[in-house]
């Protein structure tokens, strides 16, 4: 975190499908951009109003921070405001957002007949499918946005698993959700032309990156412990409906020390023997809370999302802290966001992760504030929680939350009946290969997600999903037991997301 000079800000305007330079500006009065692991940072910039380059500043147009491809961002609102002093104090302020905020721009379009953009998957997946759906290679050439966007395979990706299920949500929210809950870093790099997803995880630098106000590295700090937004319980509801639905329950089990009678004894990566006190979930240490997942059909997806709504309601710590602009670390190079540091002051010691980082310059200083953890919802983020899950739920028929079955090789096809059901199950034997004919719903233009549930299915082929229509894709689909999710388009051709 060595002191740092004002950055160069350069101006770009986005035309013909790329950022061109239109200004470079030094003559501002301050600035500050904030890098955050989860959602767009914020930045802001000071000027003269009197300065012909204040001028240059319009909404719209985007700002690049020195060379930084990540210090990229719109603007989004310009202030203009006059002093005591009269005109020598007029002031622009300008402020807007990382990248990542462009994709406020768009909502999640249905794509298939239930209205709904289902998956589940890795957190990374979910996010870069997302995206790619919306605005990249997939969406309508009028909905796209400079954005290049690499899939990785299931097994390279990162994150947590998570269910999306989401209608006409602002992208962005469920994007920023989606980081939030899987735990990935995700952010978008400037080139010079156009931007680039990364998705990341931070690296432990808890050993060699210390701040302490001992250490001459942190100036001043806050430790909060809070409730206000607390749950060690999680009750998720699941397939089926009234007294069939699915009811699963998770509760926070965690390490203690060890005491003689302690039942459950296990050793910590140290080999320091600890015990798990799984009482802590009664009487007035009980917080309970609901998670409505009605497309969820399996223990692995329950177990998953139990375990990432815990960890955003189970923390009540918050810290934040003010860094010394000369100290032995230098921001960028031997730490950054989304890292985990130790963090000590006031008699207190944490190991934490880096939320955000913000700069600020202005003539002659420079100084830099962190927040560490992960962050607690506020009341507008889990209503709109709660807002998306109720609206996912309301546009499926009372029927439609229940598993339908089917037991290969005696049942070869599905009966008009069933179109009802978002999933679909099947179990038996495949032997060296059979077929399954899915209804082609062409009343409701044919499209459909089902979520599809293989539960022991054997033998030593494949099990192919057809429409029967001539000409269209089919899909060959692996035995064993496993969750994935297909798309049937009006067509009759079979796509598998997961």
């Amino acid at each position: 975190m060595s002191y740092r000079e004002k950055p160069q800000l350069k101006l770009y305007a986005y035309q013909n499908n790329s950022f061109i330079l239109q200004a470079i500006i030094d003559d501002y009065a301050e600035a500050s951009f904030e890098r955050n692991l989860y959602q767009a940072g914020t930045f802001t910039i000071t000027i003269n109003f009197n300065i012909p380059n204040s001028q240059l500043f319009q909404r719209g147009l985007f700002v690049q921070f020195g060379n930084d491809p990540y210090d990229f961002g719109e603007i989004y609102s310009i202030q203009d405001a006059i002093g005591e002093d009269g005109k020598g104090s007029q002031l622009r302020t300008i402020t807007g957002y990382d990248s990542r905020y462009i994709l406020k721009r768009r909502v999640i379009k249905d794509m298939n007949s239930n209205g709904l953009w289902v998956m589940t998957s890795k957190g990374e997946i979910c996010l870069r499918n997302l995206i790619k759906d919306q605005c990249g290679i997939n969406a309508e050439e009028r909905r796209r946005l400079p954005i290049a966007n690499t899939i990785p395979a299931e097994e390279e990706a990162i994150g947590k698993i998570y269910s999306v299920s989401e209608s006409f949500s602002n992208l962005y929210e469920v994007c920023r959700t989606i980081a939030t809950q899987t735990e990935i870093g995700w952010r978008l790099v400037f080139d010079g032309e156009g931007l680039t997803l990364e998705v990341y995880e931070g690296t432990d630098r808890s050993e060699t990156v210390r701040f302490d106000t001992s250490y001459e590295s942190l100036a001043n700090g806050d430790f909060t412990d809070s409730s206000e937004s607390f749950s060690n319980v999680i009750y998720i509801g699941g397939k089926g409906q009234n007294d069939e639905r699915d009811i699963y329950e998770s509760a926070n089990i965690v390490p203690d020390i060890l005491a003689v009678d302690d039942e459950y004894v296990f050793a910590d990566e140290n080999g320091i023997l600890i015990a798990v006190r799984n009482d802590i979930s009664s009487g007035l240490d009980r917080f309970e809370s609901f998670d409505n997942q009605s497309s969820m059909t399996t223990e692995e997806e329950y177990q998953a999302e139990a375990l990432a709504m815990l960890t955003q309601y189970g923390q009540t710590l918050q810290l934040s802290g003010n860094g010394l602009a000369k100290c032995p670390y230098i921001y960028k190079e031997q730490y950054d966001v989304g890292d985990w540091i130790t963090v000590a002051f006031s008699g207190k010691s944490a190991v934490v992760q880096i939320l955000s980082i913000t700069e600020h310059w202005a003539w002659g200083s420079y100084d830099i504030q962190f927040t560490f953890g992960k962050p607690q919802p506020n009341l507008n983020d889990q209503l709109q929680l709660i807002l998306r899950k109720i609206q996912s739920a309301s546009v499926k028929a009372s029927s439609t939350d229940s598993i339908r079955w089917y037991t290969i090789p005696s049942d070869t096809e599905m009966p008009k009946a069933d179109i009802t059901y978002n999933t679909i199950g099947f179990t038996g034997d495949v032997g060296e290969g059979k077929t399954f004919k899915l209804y082609l719903d062409s009343e409701n233009n044919g499209a459909k997600t089902y979520h599809v549930y293989f539960k022991q299915l054997a033998g030593s082929g494949k099990l192919t999903l057809t429409t029967g229509v001539s000409g269209a894709d089919d899909l060959e689909l692996d035995v064993g037991t496993y969750v994935t999710i297909i798309y049937v388009d009006n067509l009759g051709n079979i796509y598998k997301y997961v």
